[in-house]
């Protein structure tokens, strides 16, 4: 793992993080992290041919980076996991109740709304009825008028 000078190769540590080992086994991600490891080896190569002047000098100015985005990448990997755990842990966790609760409610409110319908009917067909029977009287009342008017006459 060291380099001629005795500079530690951050791209070997990278291909060896549990980041990247985790990436690589996440089925949806496997593509992306094979890309991503075969540009370390890459990088890799090129940081064992520069010079001992050149190693320093990108240790001084890109490894602190480079490992901090490593350990990032590192935590975020461990995060989404654990988050992926507790989701999977909440589905087993049973909801007490809730169901038949929701169940009875929308039972309650169906059965109020078939209550209303039939109410309305009987409302509509009551008024027909009402006007029908009103439209009847008036006309025999107008009949009778009429009547009393030809026997008066």
């Amino acid at each position: 793992m060291n380099v001629g000078d005795g500079e530690e190769n951050p791209f070997i540590q990278a291909l060896q993080s549990d980041a990247l080992n985790e990436l690589l086994n996440d089925k949806n991600k496997q593509e992306m992290a094979e890309n991503l490891a075969d540009n370390l080896r890459k990088l890799s190569d090129m940081f064992s041919k520069l010079s001992d002047q050149e190693k320093q000098q990108f240790t001084k100015e890109f490894k602190g980076q480079f490992i901090n985005q490593l350990k990032g990448l590192s935590e975020m990997v461990k995060q989404q996991k654990l988050s992926e755990e507790n989701s999977e842990n909440m589905k087993s966790i049973p909801i007490f109740g809730a169901n038949e609760v929701l169940h009875e409610e929308l039972n309650f409110y169906l059965m109020i709304a078939f209550g209303l319908l039939i109410l309305l009917f009987v409302v509509f067909f009551g008024y027909k009825l009402y006007l029908s029977l009103t439209e009847k009287e008036r006309k025999l009342q107008e009949k009778q008028k009429a009547k009393q008017s030809k026997k008066k006459k």
